[in-house]
């Protein structure tokens, strides 16, 4: 049985980014009450790329891809929407967004195709959201290089733009200096000469990304400035 699907009313939302429409599915040449009406909301340019479709236009005939195509934008438009109001409580990068578009029961598919519409829209910059990780977990809580690309990894920020940005970024920091400064404000200077308390120093400093190398060579600046 061939149906007959158009769109017979269309409104404009949300200043023009989205788009109502009322959708009628008939049998060919049917009567107006055997016909399915639906309602069906999507981004004003989704439906721009299905054609040119505005109030003027109407009713505009529907083939079945096109209208497949449109239910799949709905369910996109749903998402992207619900994507967007959880980026309005805080910066998320693109992995952490759709793990939580999937805890919100949108499929797995569906969760990165709006995320990748999200991301073209500007609403992810996961370049300013590196170079702000960066100063804050070097210059905020002084941790050294090592332990810095082992945080970023936990916080999901794409492999490529860390390959492409982060070493020019960790150039910019002056470690040296961070250094100095945990030292002086953790070290018992009057305790470095007992080795076990030595070695928990390196170690705790190591954890912090710091290699024993360095560490040594800020107590040694920091002793010979006790002594000037």
């Amino acid at each position: 049985m061939e149906l007959s699907i158009s769109i017979v009313k269309l409104v404009s939302h949300r200043m023009g980014d989205e788009a109502e429409l009322t959708v009628r599915i008939a049998p060919e040449g049917a009567e107006d009450q055997r016909a399915d009406v639906r309602r069906i909301f999507v981004a004003s340019k989704m439906l721009f790329e299905i054609g040119n479709i505005g109030v003027g236009s109407l009713p505009y005939a529907l083939t079945k891809e096109q209208f497949d195509t449109l239910e799949y934008d709905a369910s996109l438009w749903e998402a992207v929407k619900k994507g967007i109001d959880i980026l309005s409580y805080g910066d998320n990068t693109k992995s952490a967004l759709i793990t939580k578009l999937r805890q919100r029961g949108f499929d797995r598919y569906l969760s990165e195709d709006a995320a990748d519409y999200i991301v073209g829209l500007g609403y992810i910059d996961e370049s300013r959201m590196l170079s702000r990780a960066v100063e804050q977990l070097a210059n905020t809580k002084l941790y050294g290089p090592a332990r810095i690309r082992n945080e970023l990894r936990k916080k999901g920020i794409s492999q490529e733009i860390l390959r492409e940005e982060l070493d020019a970024l960790l150039e910019e920091i002056d470690f040296e200096a961070n250094l100095l400064r945990l030292a002086a404000k953790k070290c018992d200077m009057t305790r470095l000469s007992d080795p076990k308390y030595r070695e928990s120093v390196y170690a705790a400093f190591h954890r912090l990304g710091y290699s024993p190398s360095d560490t040594r060579a800020a107590i040694k600046t920091l002793q010979e400035n006790e002594h000037e």
